[in-house]
């Protein structure tokens, strides 16, 4: 082992820089989102910083070829490492409390976290190879064998992290165990090289850390279960309504934006206000009876539909099979022959699909008001469009003001609905009077040109209805395209006030 012990130090420190970068996308979305400002965030600081490592690297191993200082930038980035999982959360909460912008919160927060650990397991490549250097013959072979096994882990790595830790370990003990992998690439480093002193140090700040990850601050907010998943880190917390007192479940992918919430003791009752406004679906179709809703979450829509329409059937679009899982522990969902979970990427099911629907639901969201921009664009909606009956009604819940900056993604959303369908209805829920405040708000479109059939006046309907937007709409946006959805940067201005 020790005749090759250079080629395992590369190997295993390129598999864990790129695992780092995988678990940092899990450890910032609960606070600032997994927003395509995140991951050019994360990319773009540890890419700096392994560069800024390559270079001292290499300028420290001409001035100090020896096992002993290429030790300890092994020793040092196993505890800047661990670190991590002690002081994220904190680190976090004061940014997102004095940065507003999340393009710089999330800047400085991946340079705060992940920067002193990827300098340092940028150093080790450069030194190591200077180590191997034996004579300048046959150099330029070294140094490209040694780059190539550390690439080689750096594919295992991402392969391994994704597919794998992510999901069954969750980020806080992948942590543990790349601060523990360096920490036994650090001795296996020390091989043959008297260094007791630093050998015990190692050993005491090892169960340091490790102390720290397993014996962590209380947690004060509420939080009663926190586990990552295939696709995203899930936070469940119970709080206390402020306005009614009463206590409520909340499921999250991140601090500032809830995906879903049931009260407890009490699952029938809706406890977002726009929820409600999709019952407007059997306004405009009356006798609806097969519908879809993109977007599962905790079922709570599903349940109110079919207990609203007791013979009528809904297929449910989730990506997320954990998220079903958890909406049956802890939101209520009981199995149900006419509620049907399919577990896909919405924009997929909307491709392949060949059934008919009456009434279309969309409420996706990847992380605070942001929706996945692919389940935005004018193809998508062309796709919705298309799985519709003759009378059909596409029903969609967007956060965002509807004029002004804040205002950009509506008009941009708003143009692109209008482009498929004839007749398109908008309905602020929080805020029906003033075009200027971000809010929730739900898009009625239906593929008739038609005016609805309306049977009779429901008192409940005619609340809905009143919230009828009715002021012109400004069509200075172009319509969202898979090629061209600026979807987050339209939300900018939003996403910084929540």
């Amino acid at each position: 082992m020790k005749k090759y012990r250079l080629e395992i130090v590369v190997f295993i420190t390129g598999a864990v820089v790129m695992a780092l970068e995988l678990v940092g996308s899990r450890i910032v979305a609960p606070y600032l989102g997994a927003s395509i400002y995140v991951w050019t965030s994360l990319i773009g600081v540890i890419l700096a910083s392994l560069s800024l490592g390559y270079y001292w690297g290499g300028r420290l191993a001409d001035k100090k070829p020896d096992y002993r200082t290429f030790s300890l930038l092994i020793l040092s980035s196993a505890i800047f490492t661990g670190i991590i999982g002690i002081v994220k959360n904190p680190v976090l909460d004061a940014v997102c409390m004095f940065v507003p912008d999340i393009r710089i919160s999330a800047v400085i927060a991946a340079t705060l976290l992940f920067a002193p650990a990827s300098v340092l397991l940028g150093t080790i490549s450069p030194y190591a190879i200077r180590l191997r250097m034996e004579n300048l013959e046959h150099s330029g072979a070294t140094v490209g064998r040694l780059y190539a096994i550390s690439t080689v882990g750096s594919i295992i790595g991402t392969f391994a992290a994704g597919f794998f830790l992510i999901s069954y370990l969750g980020s806080r003990n992948i942590l543990i165990l790349l601060s523990l992998i360096l920490f036994a690439v650090y001795f296996l480093a020390c091989l043959g090289n008297n260094l007791r002193t630093g050998k015990i140090t190692a050993f005491l700040l090892m169960a340091l850390i490790l102390s720290a990850h397993f014996f962590p601050a209380s947690d004060s907010d509420g939080t009663t279960i926190d586990i990552d998943t295939k696709y995203s880190r899930i936070l469940i917390e119970e709080v206390r309504a402020a306005t009614t007192g009463k206590k409520v479940r909340l499921i999250r992918v991140d601090r500032n934006w809830a995906q879903g919430a049931v009260i407890i003791d009490e699952p029938d009752e809706l406890f977002f206000d726009y929820s409600g406004f999709y019952r407007l679906a059997d306004h405009f179709y009356p006798g609806n009876k097969n519908a879809l809703l993109i977007g599962g979450g905790t079922y709570m829509l599903a349940r109110d539909y079919i207990k609203r329409n007791p013979n009528n059937h809904m297929d449910v679009v989730e990506i997320d099979p954990d998220f079903t899982r958890l909406a049956k522990k802890y939101f209520y969902l009981e199995d149900d022959a006419r509620i049907t979970s399919i577990h896909e990427d919405g924009r997929t099911f909307l491709r392949r699909s060949t059934d008919k629907y009456d009434v279309v639901f969309i409420d996706v969201f990847k992380s605070s008001a942001s929706p996945p921009f692919q389940m935005t664009t004018v193809e998508a909606v062309r796709s919705a469009a298309n799985l519709m009956t003759e009378n059909g009604v596409l029903m969609t819940n967007i956060y965002s003001a509807i004029q002004g900056d804040k205002g950009k993604f509506f008009r941009a959303a708003y143009a692109t609905i209008k482009a498929v369908f004839p007749k398109v209805y908008v309905f602020p829920v929080q805020y029906p009077l003033y075009g200027e405040e971000p809010q929730n708000i739900i898009i009625a479109a239906l593929k008739s040109d038609m005016p609805p059939d309306i049977v009779r006046f429901d008192p409940e309907m005619g609340k809905y209805l009143s919230h009828m937007w009715k002021h012109e709409i400004d069509c200075d946006l172009p319509v969202l395209t898979d090629e061209f959805a600026p979807v987050e940067h339209y939300l900018v201005e939003v996403i910084k006030d929540l």
